[in-house]
C-alpha cells in the first residue's frame, strides 16, 4: 500500500476531481461533447459528456502528488493502463471507432497490464477481463449516479477488504475520484462521465482484480461490486439476442433503465440501489469468509 493512508488519497483524489471538472467543461464544449437527448436517453436537457477526463486528471494528479510527497509503491502500471483505456473511451466520444477495434484494444491494455503484473495466466485474465468489465460498465452508465456510485461502491471494498497494498490504494483513488465527480452527476445531470469515464471505471476494476490476482488477494471480492451490472447486462443482452436484435445498438432495456421509468423511482434511487446491492453481496462473501464458510 501506498505510504499515505487510503484516506488521504481518497480525499487528495476527491477535490481534485471535483475542482477539475468545470475547468474541463469548456474544453468539451469546444470538442462538441453534448448528448442531445433523443428517444432512448435518460435525460430531458443537453448535457456535456466526456467529463471522465476530469476523473482521470483527479485520479493521476493525486498520484502525481503522493509520489511527490514520497509514496513509493503506487501502482503506476495499472493506472496508466486505466489512462489508456480512459483515452480509448474518449476516442470513442469523438470519433466512434468499430466494436472490434474498440474491443481489441481492451483486449491488448488488458493483456500488457497482466503481463507486467504476473504471468500467462494473468496476462489471459487481464485480455478477457478488461473488454468484459468496461462494456459492463459503459452499458449501464445510462442513468445519473449509477456509474459513480458503484464505482465509490467498488473502490469501498478494495479499501477494506483487498488483500494487497496496491489494489488497496487503486481503490482509495477510485473511491475518491468517483465521489468528487458525484455532486456533478446527481440529483441533476450537469456533466456525464461519457464513455471516457465508463472505460475508465471498467479499466480500474480490472486493474484491481489483476492487481489481487497477482498478489494472491481476494480477486472475487473485487469482482462482488459489479455483480449486480453483470446479472443486469447479461440478462439483457441475452434477452435481445433471443428476440434477434443487434447487440450494439443503442437502447433503453436494462432493467436499471427499466426501474427508473416506474413511479418513485428517481435516477437516485435506482443508483444507490444498484450500489447497494454490489456492497451487500461484497458484505455477505466478507462474512461468510470471516466465519470460515469459504
Amino acid at each position: 500500500m501506498s505510504d499515505l493512508a487510503p484516506a488521504a488519497l481518497a480525499a487528495g483524489a476527491g477535490v481534485l476531481t471535483a475542482a477539475t471538472a468545470p475547468a474541463v467543461a469548456p474544453l468539451l464544449r469546444s470538442w462538441g461533447l453534448v448528448d442531445v437527448p433523443n428517444h432512448r436517453s435518460s435525460h430531458g436537457t443537453p448535457t456535456l459528456r466526456g467529463a471522465g477526463v476530469a476523473v482521470l486528471l483527479g485520479l493521476l494528479l493525486t498520484a502525481a502528488g503522493a509520489q511527490l510527497l514520497g509514496a513509493s509503491d503506487l501502482p503506476w502500471a495499472a493506472l496508466v493502463a486505466c489512462a489508456a483505456a480512459a483515452v480509448l473511451g474518449l476516442a470513442v466520444d469523438l470519433r466512434e471507432p468499430s466494436p472490434l477495434v474498440r474491443l481489441t484494444a481492451l483486449a491488448i491494455i488488458g493483456a500488457a497490464l497482466g503481463s507486467l503484473l504476473g504471468g500467462p495466466g494473468t496476462a489471459l485474465l487481464g485480455a478477457l477481463a478488461m473488454p468484459v468489465l468496461v462494456n459492463v460498465v459503459n452499458f449501464m452508465d445510462g442513468i445519473n449516479g449509477i456509474t459513480a456510485l458503484t464505482a465509490m461502491a467498488w473502490g469501498l471494498v478494495a479499501v477494506l477488504g483487498a488483500g494487497t497494498g496496491a489494489a488497496v490504494t487503486l481503490g482509495a483513488l477510485t473511491l475518491g475520484a468517483a465521489a468528487g465527480f458525484l455532486p456533478w452527476n446527481l440529483p441533476r445531470a450537469r456533466m456525464f462521465l461519457g464513455d471516457c469515464g465508463s472505460y475508465l471505471v471498467g479499466a480500474l476494476v480490472t486493474a484491481g482484480l489483476l492487481l489481487e490476482q497477482s498478489g494472491g488477494g481476494h480477486v472475487l471480492l473485487l469482482l462482488l461490486p459489479l455483480l449486480p451490472s453483470l446479472v443486469d447486462t447479461g440478462l439483457t443482452l441475452v434477452r435481445r439476442a433471443a428476440r434477434g436484435e443487434r447487440l450494439t445498438q443503442a437502447h433503453r432495456e436494462h432493467l436499471y433503465q427499466r426501474l427508473s421509468r416506474r413511479r418513485g423511482w428517481t435516477h437516485a434511487r435506482v443508483a444507490c440501489l444498484w450500489a447497494g446491492l454490489g456492497l451487500a453481496g461484497a458484505g455477505i462473501w466478507w462474512l461468510l469468509r470471516h466465519n470460515g464458510a469459504s
